[in-house]
């Protein structure tokens, strides 16, 4: 039986084996010692989601991830438009415990439609973040 990419089967989630506080089985999490094995080098904590539709709430993005083992937080950031009259730009980053966690919902929300009733509707882009953790105060790497 085959698994998408290069996570440990251990990790993989189908959304079907969730417990009632709506989180993933123990056998489902990472365990010591292999967690790290099939991560690539640039895997982090926090996971950069691309695809979010202007309009998106923290509240909205935070039900899609909050069912993984590990998940501490979502951050959107809205930036204006570069375009005149443009809709925001949506930037979100979601923080986990662990590289491993995070690669976990990578894996499984790669792809994921955001509304599947909808013809134009946008699907999920997710990759590791170059620059995991929070950003604000004077030490924060945005630029101007």
């Amino acid at each position: 039986m085959g698994h998408p990419g290069p996570i440990a089967s251990d990790l993989i989630t189908n959304g079907r084996n969730m417990n009632f506080s709506n989180q993933l089985p123990v056998d489902a999490m990472a365990r010591p010692g292999r967690e790290t094995a099939h991560l690539p080098p640039d895997a982090s904590n926090t996971l950069y989601v691309e695809g979010l539709p202007p309009d998106s709430t923290k509240r909205e993005v935070a039900h899609i991830f909050r069912p993984f083992v590990g998940y501490k937080e979502v951050r959107l950031v809205s930036k204006e438009s570069k375009h005149r009259g443009g809709d925001p730009l949506i930037l979100c980053f979601v923080d986990f415990e662990s590289p491993a966690y995070a690669a976990t919902a990578l894996s499984a929300l790669q792809g994921y439609e955001m509304d599947e009733h909808s013809p134009d509707s946008n699907y999920l882009r997710l990759q590791f973040s170059r620059f995991p953790g929070p950003r604000s105060g004077p030490g924060s790497r945005s630029k101007r």
